[in-house]
Parts: structure tokens; sequence; C-alpha cells
């Protein structure tokens, strides 16, 4: 049977707690607000099957990038409504057009990020765009397999371990399945954003959340959260309408953070509160996935031409199933071939995981019983933002 000593050593994927057909396998939440298996000896028939699909006992052979792009959503309303270049939406319609289930991470009704489907082209807009937290992906690879073995054309996005999962869980390949992952930066505990909503807003009045805004533009992103609060709405567009001023004379990302920079968005970027295996990902590097798709930095640099403040997207095509995929979609992209040598000197995640933040233990022993806005600057001491300020306008006086 499952059994986790060494939290790096599980993803939290949820392979095991799918497979087990005698449900003696459930996900509870560590102290850190992560989900890992806990099994119930008196349900469970020690028929090793949890074991079987265990992505990181069972990381095997996983597939080479054929072909790598950069590339936009021609649909510019896509292209707006999502993080990135609008891909995710392309992949999806084509689909949902060929009566398809579509497999992504969602809101529930309390904010939480949870993975479900949808079969219909109006509910695209539940899936897109980046939700930073680990969304628990619950029996969808039971419903998953039950679509494909219903011949439906599946597409199931998660990160590169729940792709990983997924395809140990299923235990062969399907040819109506096609999967993508992204370049993961790592996973936020889904617990820390819980109480980051609950200490700074009214859960019950909240009326959207976008980690990836690009009121400003798509590499100026900001963590948007709106309330139906008038008084609220009226702040937030006098501080837009003061960034868009500054923005005119320094374009500097710097100048978006420091208006609207939260303390969630603060903590996941310097690794204060991301799950242990993250630390040290087993799925970096080559893929399980058939296209890995992410924000494709750099892009002023790898191929100005492409530039597009609304957003950009890298395609890295890892099978030959992708291949014939993207050729059905690609007349609705622009898009250009790229070296993925050159991608990685801007996109390290690519390859590469991250350590943790050497005050991530601290973090996690005050969390419960401290109000984050206050914890995380203390935690990352941080220097008070008149001097981080100044600093970056010295910085830019000096570059020119």
């Amino acid at each position: 049977m499952i059994n986790i000593t060494d939290k790096t050593k599980c993803c939290g994927c949820s392979a095991c707690f799918n497979i087990c057909s005698k449900n003696a396998i459930s996900m509870e939440y560590d102290s850190e607000g992560f989900l890992y298996p806990k099994v119930d000896n008196a349900k469970c028939i020690k028929c090793g099957l949890c074991l079987k699909v265990c992505p990181i006992i069972n990381n095997k052979k996983q597939n080479k990038v054929l072909e790598v792009y950069g590339a936009k959503n021609k649909n510019t309303d896509e292209q707006l409504k999502s993080s990135s270049g609008g891909m995710f939406s392309i992949f999806a319609n084509y689909v949902l057009e060929n009566n398809g289930i579509v497999f992504g991470a969602a809101f529930d009704n309390n904010w939480n990020v949870v993975h479900k489907y949808i079969d219909k082209k109006e509910d695209l807009d539940y899936l897109r765009r980046s939700k930073y937290v680990q969304s628990d992906i619950n029996r969808t690879y039971r419903q998953a397999k039950q679509f494909l073995e219903n011949n439906r054309l599946v597409l199931f996005t998660g990160t590169p371990c729940q792709i990983a999962g997924l395809k140990r869980y299923l235990q062969k390949n399907y040819e109506n399945l096609i999967t993508i992952d992204f370049i993961c930066f790592g996973v936020p505990s889904p617990k820390v954003w819980e109480k980051f909503l609950i200490e700074n807003f009214d859960v019950r009045k909240l009326k959207s959340i976008n980690f990836k805004c690009k009121d400003f533009a798509w590499d100026k992103f900001y963590l948007k959260i709106e309330e139906n609060s008038s008084y609220k709405t009226f702040i937030n567009n006098i501080k837009i309408k003061l960034v868009r001023l500054i923005l005119k004379f320094i374009d500097n990302r710097f100048f978006v953070n420091y208006f609207f920079y939260l303390s969630f968005f603060k903590g996941f970027n310097y690794r204060l509160f991301l799950r242990p295996s993250c630390h040290i990902c087993h799925f970096v590097g080559d893929r399980n996935s058939d296209f890995t798709i992410y924000d494709l930095w750099g892009i002023r640099e790898l191929a100005p031409s492409l530039y597009d403040k609304k957003g950009v997207s890298g395609i890295n095509v890892n099978s030959t199933e992708g291949l014939n995929f993207f050729l059905k979609v690609k007349n609705n992209l622009d898009y250009i071939k790229i070296d993925c040598d050159k991608i990685v000197k801007f996109n390290p995640r690519l390859l590469t995981p991250k350590g943790s933040h050497p005050n991530r233990e601290e973090f996690f022993k005050r969390y419960h019983s401290e109000n984050l806005n206050k914890l995380i600057p203390i935690i990352l001491n941080e220097k008070p933002l008149i001097i981080k300020l100044f600093k970056k306008v010295i910085k830019k006086i000096v570059a020119k």
C-alpha cells in the first residue's frame, strides 16, 4: 500500500486515490495545507495498484520535445481572456466542436481550485486562465477514463505531475486523448490561498479572480480580485489610471507590482509556500504530455515580430500525436518556429526546478496564527516600498 514518509516524493496527483476500487484511500490535508493520500487499513486489500500508478515511483520514459513554436490566438477576444497567447482556447474549441470533453482547473463556489470537465463552449471560460494554486483532481481521472472508453475525444490539462498521474492511472495509451501541461513554477498551498482570501475579502461577495490580469499588458500582469463593491471598484479604477500614467514615462513592471502586488503573490514568487515535491520536481525536462504551453518570455529577443501586449505563448510539441493535432488547429493561430535551446534562457523552469525559500519552514510554523499580510513581508525580510521604489528609479536613470 502507499505510505508517504518523505513528502518530497508525493506530488498530490491523486492517481492512487482514483485507482483504488475499494475506496480505501482518501486525500487529506496536512498541516501545510497540501493533500496527501491516507490508507484505511480496514478496507485495503493490499492489491498494490496504488504503488503501480504512482508517477514518482514509476517515473519512466517520457516524451522528447519534437517542435517548438511561439504563437498567439488569431481571435483577439480569446487571447485577451487567456493568461498567455490563448492556445488552450484553440485546442479546447476543436475538441468541443468534435463532441469532445475538456478537463482543466476551475474555481468552485468558494474560490478553491478544483479539476472539472466541460462539454460545451459556453463553459470554456471556467477553465481559462492560470490558477496559481494546486487543484484538487478528485475523481476526474476516473471520469476521463470513462469518456475515453466511450470513444469521446478528451483533452486533459494540468500540471506536469497531474498529467503523469493520469497517464499512470490509465495504464495504456488512448488515441482519443490529448494532454497539455505547462511550465510549472510550483503549486502553492490551497489552505494558504484560502486563508489569504478570508483575511482580505468577503468571499461571498467575490465577483472574479484573475491571477494574470492584462489591464496594462500581458508582460505587466498582476493578481486582480474583484468584489461586488462599487467603492472598491472605484479605488481600483483610480489605481489603474495612475499606473497607466506612470507607465507612459517609465515602462517598468515594478510600478504595476507596487500598486497591486498582494501578499499571496509575493509569497508565491519567492517560493515561500510551494509543495515540498515542487522544489525537486520529478517531471521537468522531458514531458508525459502531448503539448507544453507557457508564457513565451524573451519574445522580444527570440521573435520580435510576434510580440503582442495581449499575450504570446510558447508551445512545445512533445509527441507525434501532438504534431498531428497541431496540424488540425494551426490555421487558428499566428506562429513561428523557435529553437528550444534559446527559449530555455528565458524560461529556465522548462528544465530545472527551483529550491525552496530559506524561511519556508518558519513561515509554516507561524501562518496558522498570524495575518498573512503582515507575516509574509517579515518572513521575506522585505525592505520598505519607498526604498525599493527609489532604487528602481535610480537604476532606470543610470541605465539611460
